[in-house]
């Protein structure tokens, strides 16, 4: 009998990725994408596919190699890294590999790059200017509000269930990375917001005479809004401030160095983030010191001093 190939392998990879170990969906299908992009380096045109015994130190060193030269971020090759690695240490357990080929790979650290943030000034502008009424533009709002009041990832959002929030007292119980559950106050903004999208969302099912697919976020056509969808309307909303492409993270990256610039506890933001590490959160304080320094080389008298 042949030996399974690196293809073959990869969907009970995936599925243990996401049952065992509870991976986010975006997270497996980032991983997925990530070894088959390594799997195509390793296969010839007209050759057998690669089995476990082309997964070697040798080939994922190369991979990564070809990757610098081709100058991805030094964010993705770390992501790829991490997704061989996992693969690695799940054909490990199966007894398809002695070892991880993957362990003891490390790049040389480069200087964290700190998260884009916007001014509150800038970000007030565009949530507190007016808007539209009908169910779009409702949902739109919710979103950009939801975001920006709670911290939350983009798939945390979409992932939320009525039951899971308290609009009145401002309360949501959030499904986080690990299916770890943790509880984010919301701002009253958001929680407004919320209220106009549950309303005219309603509404909107019924003027079109559409059946409520039960999910809390809908397109316009009132199917489950998908991430993808979700990721525009953020962005195209973002680009409004700096004309400058901007993720959904970008107002998570806000909610927490707002936060930390008003005095808030690292831990507390830790734990609004449902960040596993404090080092994670950690960034957000050289935002605010970055933050600082400019505002002090801005307005004292002698920061100019040559």
């Amino acid at each position: 009998m042949s030996a399974p190939t690196l293809r073959e392998l990869l969907p009970e990879f995936l599925l243990d990725l996401a049952a065992r170990r509870g991976r986010s969906d975006p997270t497996v299908e980032a991983y997925g994408r990530d070894a088959l992009q390594f799997f195509a380096s390793l296969e010839q045109p007209g050759g057998a596919r690669p089995t476990c015994a082309a997964f070697t130190t040798a080939s994922v060193r190369a991979h990564l190699a070809a990757l610098t030269n081709s100058h991805y971020a030094r964010a993705s090759i770390d992501r790829k890294r991490a997704a061989l690695s996992a693969f690695a240490r799940y054909l490990v357990r199966q007894g398809l590999l002695p070892r991880n080929p993957v362990a003891g790979l490390r790049q040389p650290r480069s200087r964290r790059k700190l998260p884009t943030i916007f001014p509150e000034s800038e970000l007030a502008s565009l949530l507190d200017a007016p808007h539209a009424t009908d169910f779009a533009a409702r949902r739109n709002t919710a979103l950009l509000e939801m975001l920006y009041g709670s911290g939350l990832r983009i798939s945390e959002l979409l992932g939320l269930r009525p039951a899971r929030m308290d609009l009145s007292r401002g309360l949501l119980r959030v499904l986080g990375k690990g299916n770890k559950e943790r509880v984010v106050p919301l701002s009253r903004k958001a929680a407004a917001a919320m209220k106009e999208y549950v309303r005219a969302k309603r509404e909107f099912l019924e003027v079109q005479r559409l059946p409520d697919c039960g999910a809390l976020w809908l397109s316009d056509r009132g199917q489950p809004l998908t991430r993808f969808r979700a990721f525009q309307i953020v962005r195209r909303e973002l680009m409004a401030l700096h004309g400058e492409k901007s993720s959904p993270h970008v107002l998570r990256h806000c909610f927490a160095t707002h936060l930390l610039d008003h005095g808030a506890d690292l831990r507390a933001v830790q734990e609004l983030l449902g960040h596993r590490s404090l080092a994670t959160t950690e960034k957000y304080t050289h935002v605010s010191t970055e933050r600082l320094k400019q505002a002090y080389a801005q307005a004292h008298p002698h920061a100019a001093r040559k």
